[in-house]
């Protein structure tokens, strides 16, 4: 762990498994951002079957395109696989996804003057272990009664709760590139 002082509050994060953070991530500013898909030369010692590790490159790259919202083969990140499971007493997956992703759209609806809602949670990725980023995918309407959109919110969230949250971005879905 490395602790760093910024503005005299003591900011306490993993280089592991959120390196861009550097104290504080900002708003609305995708770690992605400007990023190029390098393949691991490394990752090819793993794979005895050329066609096996073309597959994997195509899900890592498909995973790396998607920002964090797509599951990423052989990381540290994974996906919850039950949202209606505990993760605290009287809190499930799904509860505490919710809250963590309102909170992006409230810092969404207060910065770009927008009425957002969310609607549904559809899937979640996690990165990270003391210090962890939910890259969370929901079902949304900009109005009432507005057709739901995909969007996506990230967060990064600490471990035993020693500090609040804090939202990274909220936005709709890009769509994808064929």
């Amino acid at each position: 762990m490395k602790k760093q002082k910024v503005d005299e509050e003591e900011i306490i994060y993993s280089e592991k498994h959120v390196p861009e953070l550097g104290g504080k991530p900002e708003w609305d500013v995708d770690s992605y951002e400007g990023r190029e898909y390098e393949s691991d030369p490394e990752d090819r010692k793993l794979f005895s079957d050329d066609d096996e590790y073309e597959a994997y490159r195509r899900e890592r790259r498909r995973a790396f395109d998607s920002g964090g919202f797509i599951y990423e083969p052989l990381s540290e990140d994974y996906p919850i696989k039950d949202l209606e499971e505990l993760v605290f007493p009287n809190v499930t997956n799904r509860e505490l996804m919710t809250d963590l992703a309102n909170l992006c759209v409230k810092k969404l609806n207060e910065t770009k003057n927008k009425t957002v809602e969310l609607v549904e949670i559809v899937r979640v990725i996690v990165l990270g272990g003391g210090t962890r980023k939910a890259y969370i995918t929901f079902m949304a309407r900009e109005s009432p009664n507005g057709p739901l959109i995909e969007y996506q919110a990230k967060v990064v969230t600490y471990a035993k709760n020693l500090k609040p949250p804090f939202p990274i971005l909220c936005r709709p879905s890009p769509v994808p590139s064929v």
